[in-house]
């Protein structure tokens, strides 16, 4: 983690810390829904943030990482680009659109890229308060960053008590009533909500690990155990296995175990979760994994690819899923709940960047894999491995859902690359001398 330059003097940064605060407090506590009136809620707290980093241009200086990400992210507002009538017309899978228009004699006139512009222009906006995360976060102090990660760990404790609530009484979720007696937590979605546990297990050596004393494990495991057992109450297949995957990340990060030891405890921890499995209460879990065949996943991966080709290299516009995916469904599938997301970030990027959104989702795991390559040539400390594997368990998790379409889960994100991001010393403030 990058300590912010004190070069340009450290005055004009006394906020950032309370206001970066605020704004992440905000997208852990209300952005675990994707509802317009909750994302809006998070880009006004992130404002501020932008204000402070922007209100002296001179000390803000953009790593490599950054200018990348924000390049990336600027290039994606072309798809709002006016297009003339003929260039749209022919651009692949808009035949249907022209036809639909030209029958209401509205004419076909100069149209963007996204088919629906409003709903790209919305889904823009929605990352803005992610990216503010993600710059300010990596200009802040590794003690500050630290205290914020440890809160992380807090909130998610408390998520887990409100999880088990809703699961005993069936009642207390705070977003969609269709999912009553669902651990949900601070989530509208039970697997957002796993994801958003297994990341924390991966986040306990924030509390229990200090550099010359090494890790509390009495500590470690009782934190691990709770937030594994909040995961569990989900039921969510996925957030199981990442939840398993993290309890063994947090083992190995904190013991640095010989593999052969590591293969032992991968062992000895299936056998406990056997055993769990073999209590009456925890059941449901059972059966989710029993009705893993018929998971509809694969079904709407089929016709998100037939979208994909459809739309393919320029893609049907950012946010413009739902209806474009309705024109592929399979009529022999469809329920009576439409379809909200591919479940895979990575697929659905492709549908809705064409060749552009395929270098967007190639553009995270190649971050992460050069991190891996940077960490691997040193000898980084468990608090900044577990940085790379709460990244790792997000990037996973968007194989088969659409964690990182949730505020929470992005700015989660955005902490856990920038914390492991160097930060390109500033230039002098105003009225210093270099």
């Amino acid at each position: 983690m990058a300590a912010p330059s004190t070069a340009g003097g450290t005055a004009g940064r006394d906020w950032l810390f309370p206001l970066l605060g605020l704004a992440i407090a905000a997208q852990l506590l209300v952005g675990g829904t994707a509802r317009p009136a909750n994302v809006f809620a998070c880009f006004l707290f992130a404002l501020p943030v932008l204000y402070h980093l922007l209100a002296d241009r001179r000390r803000l200086s953009l790593g490599r990482v950054e200018k990348i990400v924000l390049a990336i992210y600027g290039v994606a507002w072309l798809q709002l680009v006016p297009l003339p009538p003929a260039i749209w017309a022919s651009l692949p899978g808009r035949g249907l659109a022209a036809e639909i228009l030209m029958a209401a004699d509205i004419g076909l006139g100069w149209r963007p890229l996204a088919l629906d512009p409003g709903s790209a222009l919305a889904g823009l906006l929605s990352l803005v308060a992610p990216l503010i995360i993600f710059v300010g976060f990596a200009r802040l102090s590794p003690a500050q960053q630290g205290a914020i990660f440890r809160a992380v760990v807090v909130l998610a404790v408390a998520s887990v008590a409100l999880g088990l609530v809703q699961r005993v009484t069936g009642s207390a979720n705070l977003y969609d009533p269709a999912h009553a007696g669902y651990a949900t937590g601070l989530f509208a979605n039970r697997n957002h909500q796993a994801a958003f546990l297994a990341c924390a297990i991966l986040l306990v050596p924030y509390w229990t690990w200090r550099p010359r004393l090494g890790a509390n494990l009495p500590m470690s495991g009782a934190l691990a155990g709770i937030l594994f057992l909040g995961i569990l109450a989900t039921t969510s297949r996925a957030g199981i296995v990442l939840g398993l995957g993290a309890v063994l990340g947090l083992g190995a990060m904190l013991l640095r175990p010989s593999l052969r030891a590591l293969a032992l405890s991968a062992l000895m921890l299936a056998l406990v979760i056997a055993t769990l499995f073999a209590i009456p209460a925890l059941a449901p879990v059972m059966e989710r994994f029993a009705d893993a065949g018929t998971d509809q996943r694969l079904v709407i991966a089929e016709g998100s690819w037939a979208a994909a080709r459809a739309f393919f290299p320029w893609g049907s516009g950012w946010n413009s899923f739902v209806p474009v995916y309705m024109a592929f469904e399979d009529l022999d599938t469809m329920t009576d709940r439409y379809i909200v997301a591919a479940h895979n970030d990575y697929l659905q990027l492709v549908v809705e960047g064409g060749a552009y959104g395929m270098i967007v989702a190639a553009a995270g795991p190649l971050l992460l894999l050069k991190i891996a390559l940077q960490h691997a040539r040193g000898r980084p400390s468990p608090v900044v491995w577990s940085l790379f594997a709460v990244a790792l368990v997000l990037l996973v998790h968007s194989l088969v859902d659409y964690p990182l379409r949730t505020d929470a889960l992005a700015a989660l994100l955005a902490m856990a690359i920038s914390g492991q991001q160097p930060v390109a010393e500033p230039l002098p403030a105003r009225g210093r001398k270099g």
